[in-house]
Parts: C-alpha cells; structure tokens; sequence
C-alpha cells in the first residue's frame, strides 16, 4: 500500500508539472481554460482548429481530454506524436500501452518497460506486470483505479483536486476492462463533483441492470437531474426509475428526499411510512426523516414519536438527540433532559455549529447567559451568516443588558435571514418593542 501511495504521489506531480510547463501560446491559454473548466470537448475542438506549429503548446491537455471522453484513435494519434517530440512522456507511453494490449500487442510494453540505464519503470511495474510475467487486462484495470483510490482524498478542498488526472486514470481502467463498473460508476462520480452531469448519467447508463452498481448509478442519475431541472420534471423522471427498478428501497428513499427537500412533506410522510413498513437496516433514520416532516409540517406530536422511535434503535444518534432536545426546549419543556442530551450530542459531534447552536441555546433557557453568550460566539465564528445563530445570540446579548450589540446582531440575523427560517417577522417585533421602550 506505501508503494502505491509513493507511485501516486509522484504521479500527481509529475502531472501537474508537466501541464504548467506548456509554453503560454494563444492556441495554449484558450484551450487551458477550457481544461482547466472540464470542458474536454472544447479542448480538443481548440487541438483541431490549431496549426501544426502550435501543437507542441497544447498536446497533453488533448491527450488527456480525448482519453477522457474515449475517443481512442484520437488518443492514440495525439500519443503517437507525443512520442516523438518526447519519448519519456508519461502519459503518453500509458496510452500508447494500453492502447496496444487492447489490440492484443505486448511488443509496445516490453519496448518502453525500462527507463535509463536499464532501469524497470515503477509504475508500469506496478500497473502491468506481476511476478514478471504480463497480467491479464481485468487486473491492469483494477491496478489502473487502485492508483484513483489511492489518489483521492475525500478530505481534500475541491479546488485541491485535479479531477483530470483521476479520470485520466479511472477512463484508462475502463479502456483495460469495459466491464469494469466499479470503475464505470467512479468516473460517473467524478464527473458528478464537476458538474458535467449530462456526461455522468451517459456514463451511469453503461451499467446494466444485472449488476451489482446498477441502483447506485440509477440513484445518482436521480440526483443529477434534480440539480438541473425544474420540479415537475425532476418528480417525473425520478419517479420513472423508482417504478422502472421494481420500488426499489434506494430510489424510492430519494424520491422522499426530494419531496421532503422540497417541502413537499405530506406526500413525503406517505412514502417515509412505506418505507418504514419494510423494516429497512436504515429503519432509525427513516423515522428520523420523517419526524422532521412532521416537525415541519407543525405535527409536533408525531414527529417527537418518530424521533423517540429513532432514539430507541440508535441511542446515541446526535442529529436525532439534537433535533427531539431543540424541540423540546423550543416549547420550554423537559429543560434539564434536553441540555443532557445535547451535551452528549455536542460531544460525539463537536463540529457540528447545529448541534452548538442547541446547546448553547439550552444554557440561555437554563439562564446561564455567560456559557450561552461564549457557545454562541463560536457558533457565530463557525458560520458568520447563519440567521438564526444570528438573532439567537442577539436575545442572549439583550438578557445581558448587552443591548446595543443585541440589536446590532438582530438587525444582521433580519438581513441575512431566508424566508423559510420563518424569524424576520419575531425579530421585526423585537426591534418595534425596543424602540418603543
């Protein structure tokens, strides 16, 4: 595992200083931007509309945008003429060689398995060889998307991530093994994080029915429409693949979703309760879901069940503690059992600014506006624009006769909150009964 994370590393340096070290031509900047962008059409648009003699300027990002969208001969031409300008280019000898042992031809690799002086290349060690001997196309291609795993960090900034180089590589494994779908589904997912969404569900498509990634793939092309689309088309087609794929638990779950991010929440609550007749492994966070409709659709009585439902499946869940204890102390009861909860919520979740929010707000309803004010202030820290945060620490600050600051953070949570946080009204009042006083 270290020599693939060494082989990884190197790799991703080695593909970034080989992008940045093109000359900065016309030809170059337009089509850079277009890599840069992910629009990988537009680069090789840019490849076919440029001179000869601006060639040398753009060749690897054409290299890599053709291998991306599998246009093989055209990567095999632009490889081929990377070779000859230079013949240590990396990229250019992995397509040439996977290009090459699809055709069944393992002369390509043995010619260029060594670097200087007689040296194996690692990686190609690594990607194509096993106790000497040539491995099979299925195994290069797992070998391909083990380096995309390795290379991934799902801690990393987006803006850290070169999304080329993993789908350089993912597309290679497909290229190795076209029945590959764990590789196919992780390409649709990249290409998901890019926002290319029309390119991911043509890449979802490719896996079949029969296979064990097919609802995954389903479900994402659900997600992408609903990130493109007006409601009642999103309704539709979601609803499509829930009946085309037999009501499947997965996809039917995310057409609740939808209507409950929607606000849609009574036709969400019939299919959260059809969900919950199933006995699904996920049973406490479907009651959990579907409390929160209840909540939001003002059934309090119901949504305090299913989430005391939830709490008796999973005890220690802190989104469910959070949300069953906010609601309680909202309505000014059972104080002390909620700041209990809340504190245990706050500890298995510290990150969360929803869950220090709550619990600040249960040292305000305790009258410990000091331990409130301070929980607060780093809720505010946390998210600077939060509304509610906002006017929660705006009423912390007035029981402190802190009142200029309270209506300066008022005034802010006014400003900045949405119509669906459902307080500029309260805090109108609030500000009407100051200046009256």
């Amino acid at each position: 595992m270290l020599k693939i994370a060494k082989i990884s590393i190197f790799l991703l340096s080695f593909f970034l200083s080989s992008v940045i070290s093109a000359s900065e031509s016309a030809s170059y900047l337009i089509s850079q931007t277009a890599f840069n962008n992910y629009d990988y059409n537009q680069v090789l648009s840019e490849y076919k509309n440029a001179s000869k003699e601006n060639f040398k300027d753009d060749y690897l990002d054409e290299l890599i945008s053709a291998v991306i969208i599998e246009d093989i001969k055209l990567a095999e031409n632009i490889s081929k003429k990377i070779l000859l300008i230079d013949s240590n280019n990396q990229e250019a000898k992995l397509v040439s060689v996977v290009i090459a042992l699809n055709n069944g031809n393992t002369t390509e690799l043995k010619d260029l398995r060594f670097v200087e002086n007689n040296t194996k290349n690692d990686l190609f060690e690594f990607l194509f060889f096993l106790n000497d001997k040539i491995k099979k196309n299925n195994d290069v291609s797992k070998s391909f998307l083990e380096i995309v795993r390795s290379s991934y960090s799902k801690n990393t900034n987006d803006s850290y991530q070169n999304y080329s180089f993993l789908l350089f590589y993912t597309t290679l494994s497909i290229i190795m093994d076209n029945k590959n779908y764990e590789a196919i589904l992780i390409k649709g997912q990249l290409l998901q994080m890019i926002n290319d969404y029309f390119f991911a569900e043509a890449t979802y498509l490719k896996i079949p029915a029969s296979n064990d990634y097919f609802i995954d793939a389903q479900r994402n092309i659900a997600f992408n429409y609903s990130e493109e689309n007006g409601f009642d088309d999103v309704e539709n087609k979601i609803t499509t693949i829930v009946k085309k794929n037999n009501d499947d638990y997965e996809l039917k779950k995310l057409l609740a979703d939808f209507y409950r991010i929607e606000k849609k929440y009574n036709i969400a609550i019939e299919i959260y309760s059809e969900l919950i007749d199933t006995k699904p492994n996920d049973l406490w966070y479907t009651y959990y879901l579907r409390g929160i409709c209840y909540e939001q659709s003002d059934n309090w009585e119901k949504a305090e069940l299913d989430f005391l439902q939830s709490l008796k499946i999973k005890r220690n869940s802190p989104n469910v503690l959070n949300y069953l204890a906010y609601g309680w102390i909202e309505r000014d009861i059972k104080i002390d059992e909620s700041f209990v909860m809340l504190t245990d919520a706050y500890n298995a979740n510290p990150d969360s600014h929803y869950i220090l929010d709550s619990l600040a707000w249960a040292y305000f309803k305790k009258k410990d506006f000091v331990k409130a004010a301070e929980l607060m202030e780093k809720v505010i820290d946390m998210v600077p624009g939060e509304a509610i945060s906002l006017d929660h620490l705006g009423d912390i600050y007035f029981e402190m006769n802190r009142k200029r600051e309270a209506i300066y953070f008022w005034r802010q949570a006014k400003d900045l909150a949405k119509p669906e946080d459902e307080i500029i009204s309260k805090i109108e009042s609030k500000l009407r009964d100051y200046n009256a006083s």
